[in-house]
């Protein structure tokens, strides 16, 4: 007996989900350069043509799967108190998100992880460009630094560390390591502080 529309619908809306949960697993473990659309067809158990009637090229599973994080973060963010925070602040509720949506569950470290992956990406900048909240975390380590909150040096190298530390902290969860211990936003914070020997 022929499916209906609906159910065709269905079945279309599930291999959709399906591609897109198992190319973030697969971002993640790998890294998105490293990942074809071949290893997303089999992992997803589908032909490698059924995946290209769902997304054209893998950029695109990308861009929805950025989408996605953006919606789900959107949900959870106190957006105004982000707009509102500055230097020393913005990074301390920055960073109890990030640490407490890592905590919510393998689904939430998946999209912290991509998120960080993007930002510490070139091939990803080259073909996505700077997000505004990329932009925004720069300013705010600056404006740390000028009030002496943050050690002196290159923003950017400090914020690749600080990205690298919270980016393992999510990779830690994602894997359950046995015993892992999830650390407080201060203590990740304290990494970028000012040393009293400057």
């Amino acid at each position: 007996m022929p499916r209906t529309p609906e159910a065709n619908e269905f079945v279309k809306e599930t291999r959709r989900k399906q591609i897109l949960k198992v190319s973030l697993k697969l971002f993640c473990e790998y890294g998105y350069d490293a990942v074809t659309m071949d290893q997303i067809a089999k992992a997803s158990n589908i032909s490698h043509g059924l995946v290209y009637h769902y997304f054209t090229k893998k950029s695109d599973i990308l861009a929805n799967l950025m989408k996605i994080s953006t919606e789900k973060f959107d949900a959870l963010i106190d957006k105004e108190a982000l707009k509102t925070a500055s230097g020393y602040e913005f990074f301390e509720k920055l960073t109890e998100f990030i640490i407490s949506s890592i905590t919510m569950g393998e689904e939430y470290a998946y999209f912290i992880n991509l998120f960080l992956s993007f930002r510490m990406s070139p091939t990803l900048y080259a073909q996505f460009g700077e997000t505004p909240l990329i932009g925004k975390i720069e300013e705010n380590f600056r404006k740390g630094q000028e009030d002496g909150i943050f050690a002196k040096g290159n923003p950017r190298e400090f914020l690749l560390c600080y990205f690298y530390l919270v980016n393992s902290i999510a990779v830690s969860s994602i894997k359950k390591e046995k015993d892992a211990i999830i650390p407080s936003a201060r203590v990740v914070l304290n990494i970028l502080k000012r040393s009293y020997d400057e």
